[in-house]
């Protein structure tokens, strides 16, 4: 989760080869219950045999973890899953799915986002 807004503050401010988040960002800290399952397989089953679902859409956050976001276009719902080894989570659901396209002639990104991944990588994890 804290990988997405992340990354959403890099679509909102980006500096040429550096990035990070607004100005005004503040880190704090987030808890929610979340439902998990051991494997991808048994919550995509879920998933689908009660809300036909279909994947619509994955990223990576790191090598080890990532993001897949499931939807019925026909029933307007949605979920955001994250991925992890030996875990599958489902972080959030919702209704009233909407769609947006990018704007024509939109600018290209400031960022060189490959430059900015082998950044992160060589920073040292909040703990280690």
């Amino acid at each position: 989760m804290k990988s997405l807004i992340i990354g959403l503050g890099l679509l909102m401010v980006a500096v040429p080869s550096v990035a990070g988040p607004p100005a005004d960002a503040v880190p704090m800290p987030y808890q929610d219950q979340v439902l998990c399952t051991p494997t991808l397989t048994s919550m995509i089953q879920a998933l689908t045999d009660d809300y036909a679902v279909h994947i619509s859409m994955t990223f990576m956050e790191n090598p080890e973890s990532g993001i897949m976001v499931v939807e019925n276009p026909e029933t307007g719902t949605a979920a955001i899953l994250q991925t992890r080894q030996g875990s599958t989570c489902l972080i959030f659901s919702g209704r009233d799915l909407k769609k947006f396209v990018r704007p024509d002639n939109m600018a290209p990104p400031k960022v060189d986002i490959d430059a900015f991944e082998q950044q992160q990588q060589k920073k040292p994890t909040v703990g280690a």
